[in-house]
């Protein structure tokens, strides 16, 4: 297996990947209102948590540019 080296570190990676997880799984509840859905509004909040851990870890931008080009 070849690994490409991005610049980033393993926990940097893993939490981008996982913002791109939830940003998948928020696609599959997206026309059901965030109050009335137990799994959105769990997804949901994983979603701000993660995007402060990319925060944390120095990748906001990074995420933030994940999520305008979905």
């Amino acid at each position: 297996m070849h690994v490409q080296r991005t610049g980033y570190d393993d926990l940097q990676v893993l939490f981008l990947m996982r913002l791109v997880r939830l940003m998948k799984m928020r696609g599959r509840y997206d026309g059901r209102p965030p109050g009335e859905d137990s799994r959105r509004r769990l997804i949901d909040a994983a979603f701000r948590s993660t995007l402060g851990d990319c925060e944390a870890l120095g990748v906001l931008g990074e995420a933030r540019a994940l999520i305008e080009a979905d």
